[in-house]
């Protein structure tokens, strides 16, 4: 009995001291961005494009879902079971995501696109680049991008591990800007929970704007992808970082998945009271009166991941969606039904005008 014994300790010895050890890797190997990257910066010698009051914005956000989340998937952070599709069906959903983005450039409805979510070798997505597929083909656009999720192995779920992850969001433009930053979001994991989870950030891309005084101003274009899973005050710091950030800026379009209702939107009971995921209610009186949300609220942006897509009975909310600072007129916004066919979101297009 006392061999037994002192053998079931060895191994718990081995597997607690492997796990230590596989940590420190981990903590050593950590990505740990700055609070500020500069992502790009108008080289000498070279002209930006300059708007003026009057011109239209057409502009296109989507969360891809690493084209990996399709109407056929079920995900354990949602209370599913699987972590990633097939490779086939992957492959599948990036030629149906890069087909839409193309259909929507070449009818002109998208001069700046926003994408969160996007893979560049990541396990998920079988190591796919998706930033790649996507910019080459829309060869009109700059494009530039900002990581907020990499880790060398994510070791859930236990009997699939997510393994390697290299994904973030990314902004492709017609305007060339005179600069694009990568802001990092508030707040964090703890540890060691932060070495395998995402680091949140804000993309803004900045192209000069002459005001109808001749002045020229600055429109920033912000690309934002907030937090899911809060295990504590993330999600309110994000929104307080991004009141500080738009706080006196006349010319500013932030779009993409918030992972929060926007004001005036009210819910499905079964989307408040999930247990896995439930969206923050952005309060209206936490950013200035002179900005405008603009949301579509007769369709559905994105879908619960907790089954496959059932029409008839999967919750469904509204995640993403625009803010616009005072100098800037939304004139239409449309969420694009697409049926959650190969990402857990729905497009959403807008259309702006400069004042």
């Amino acid at each position: 009995m006392k061999r037994l014994l002192r053998i079931l300790l060895r191994i718990v010895g081995l597997v607690a001291l492997g796990f230590a050890l596989f940590v420190a890797v981990m903590w050593a190997r950590e990505w740990r961005p700055a609070p500020v990257e500069t992502v790009y910066t108008l080289p000498l010698g070279e002209t930006c494009d300059t708007l003026a009051v009057g011109d239209t914005l057409r502009v296109l956000s989507w969360n891809i879902g690493y084209a990996g989340l399709g109407n056929d998937m079920d995900f354990f952070y949602d209370g599913g079971n699987r972590m990633r599709t097939s490779a086939e069906r992957t492959r599948e959903n990036l030629a149906a995501i890069v087909s839409f983005l193309r259909r929507e450039s070449a009818a002109g409805r998208a001069d700046m696109i926003l994408l969160q979510e996007v893979d560049f070798d990541s396990r998920r997505s079988y190591g796919m680049n998706e930033y790649d597929s996507i910019r080459s083909a829309l060869p009109g656009y700059y494009g530039w991008w900002g990581f907020n999720y990499r880790s060398d192995f994510v070791p859930i779920p236990v009997t699939e591990p997510m393994g390697r992850v290299n994904s973030g969001i990314a902004i492709l433009t017609r305007r060339k800007p005179e600069e694009v930053t990568r802001y990092a979001y508030p707040g964090g994991f703890s540890f060691p929970v932060r070495l395998f989870n995402l680091k949140r950030c804000l993309l803004s891309a900045e192209i000069p704007v002459r005001d109808s005084t001749g002045q020229v101003r600055t429109l920033y274009i912000n690309n934002t992808h907030n937090t899911a899973y809060d295990t504590g005050n993330m999600r309110s710091g994000e929104l307080g970082f991004l009141n500080a950030f738009l706080a006196g800026k006349r010319y500013s379009i932030t779009m993409g998945d918030w992972n929060c209702n926007p004001p005036g939107y009210v819910p499905d009971r079964a989307a408040v009271e999930d247990e896995h995921f439930s969206p923050l209610q952005i309060d209206r009186d936490d950013f200035p009166s002179d900005m405008t949300f603009v949301y579509d609220p007769t369709t559905p942006s994105t879908r619960y991941g907790y089954e496959p897509y059932d029409p008839a009975a999967t919750t469904t909310t509204l995640l993403d969606f625009a803010l616009c600072g005072p100098g800037i007129e939304p004139v239409a916004f449309e969420t694009v039904d697409l049926g959650f066919e190969n990402s857990d979101h729905n497009p959403v297009t807008a259309v702006f005008v400069i004042h």
